[in-house]
């Protein structure tokens, strides 16, 4: 019994390991989609080439972050799969179309791509937003296996 409750012990720790590097690759993305949002604003009011060249590069930078965190997340949806806990967390990773925005160089391009940015931060904060909270019951449940010292922790802890 005592080994089982090691056991569950480090699979929910492993599940908690994943889910703080995937809160950090996630920051890192929302950090480069922030910078770029910026740029995005200057280039919609009149930064031109300079401006848009500055903003996908930027943008390059967040989709590869938005790539390492999406690996990241997977591994912390197969840990919390080891704890039995289904958990779907979306990280999509979209392209920026660099070529048109910088090409046609309007209004009209520079706002779409200012609505992509947007989106694709909002929901890499519902992502982390999540994760956050997976992460939190994950410490309660850490907890109660500290404290108890049982194999037969409550899993509805994770149910959220």
């Amino acid at each position: 019994m005592e080994e089982k409750r090691k056991g569950n012990v480090q699979e929910v720790k492993e599940a908690m390991a994943a889910g703080v590097c995937a809160v950090h690759c996630l920051e890192e993305a929302k950090k480069k989609l922030e910078d770029a949002k910026y740029l995005g604003i200057w280039d919609i009011l009149g930064g031109g080439a300079l401006s848009s060249m500055l903003k996908h590069n930027r943008l390059e930078e967040a989709q590869e972050s938005l790539e390492l965190a999406g690996k990241k997340v997977k591994k912390f949806e197969k840990e919390l799969a080891d704890i039995s806990v289904n958990a779907e967390i979306h990280v999509e990773i979209q392209s920026f179309e660099k070529f048109a925005d910088i090409f046609f160089d309007n209004i009209l391009s520079d706002w779409a791509m200012q609505e992509k940015i947007t989106r694709a931060s909002k929901q890499v904060d519902e992502a982390l937003e999540r994760i956050r909270q997976l992460l939190l019951s994950l410490q309660m449940m850490n907890q109660r296996y500290q404290k108890d010292g049982e194999e037969d922790v409550v899993w509805d802890v994770l149910e959220m």
